[in-house]
């Protein structure tokens, strides 16, 4: 069993909900892992720091809807569909990876989740649950510092496609964070998704997102853990 994360040591507000027909999620193994009764710090101690309920199914319809559709139904032309740039930092137990990863496997694209965390502890569960979702083929882990692997990936893409930013959630660090990342989202269909936005840490970096690189931004603030609260930004034309 994994490490207690201390969160229930003192009152803090959550969005997560447990109370959902489990046939909703995007992959089963997710089910296994949160069983239905099951209580919110055993939940934890089995899905980690994740979003949770429902927010799992707004990260996977956000990136699932964000290609364009084939041109050849719509009549519009196709943005590039090969070697989908899809990013996440903060792995932790793997259970957001593997609900980007199945978006990813529905939609029939090309390319990998490419997750980091600095621990390797949470990248060994994350990647045990990722195999048992039966996505590993959908994943790529990283053992690094956030900031050292964005600066890296985005020496290696032509564009980022999606990025779920969801390790250190200081202001400054998610700003450093975002100005690697921001010029080189795709036009128009990029996202970045992130959580715990009702924090001072994630609300002061949307601030700056938004007075620097304009875009549009949609909060959904009653969902995740905590402190709760998901957003996703665009980037204009």
């Amino acid at each position: 069993m994994q490490k207690k994360t201390g969160l229930f040591d003192r009152p803090f507000r959550t969005y997560r909900r447990l109370d959902y027909d489990r046939r909703l999620l995007p992959n089963p193994h997710l089910a296994v892992l949160e069983p239905e009764g099951v209580d919110l710090e055993t939940a934890v101690e089995s899905t980690g720091l994740t979003i949770g309920y429902p927010a799992w199914n707004l990260l996977y319809y956000t990136l699932f809807c964000s290609p364009r559709p084939n041109p050849t139904v719509y009549g519009e032309p196709a943005l590039p569909r090969g070697n989908y740039v899809v990013v996440e930092t903060g792995t932790n137990f793997g259970v957001s990876t593997i609900v980007m990863a199945q978006a990813l496997k529905d939609l029939g694209l090309e390319g990998k989740v490419r997750t980091v965390d600095f621990s390797e502890q949470a990248v060994e569960t994350a990647k045990r649950n990722v195999e048992d979702a039966g996505l590993s083929d959908y994943v790529e882990f990283n053992l690094e510092d956030s900031l050292a692997f964005l600066s890296r990936v985005a020496g290696e893409v032509e564009r980022f496609d999606f990025v779920f930013l969801d390790d250190n959630h200081e202001t400054g660090h998610v700003v450093k964070e975002l100005d690697i990342i921001c010029p080189k989202m795709a036009p128009r269909t990029g996202k970045i998704y992130f959580d715990n936005t009702s924090g001072r840490g994630v609300s002061g970096a949307l601030k700056h997102l938004k007075e620097t690189y304009g875009g549009d931004l949609v909060h959904f603030p009653n969902c995740s853990l905590s402190p709760p609260g998901n957003a996703i930004w665009q980037p204009g034309s």
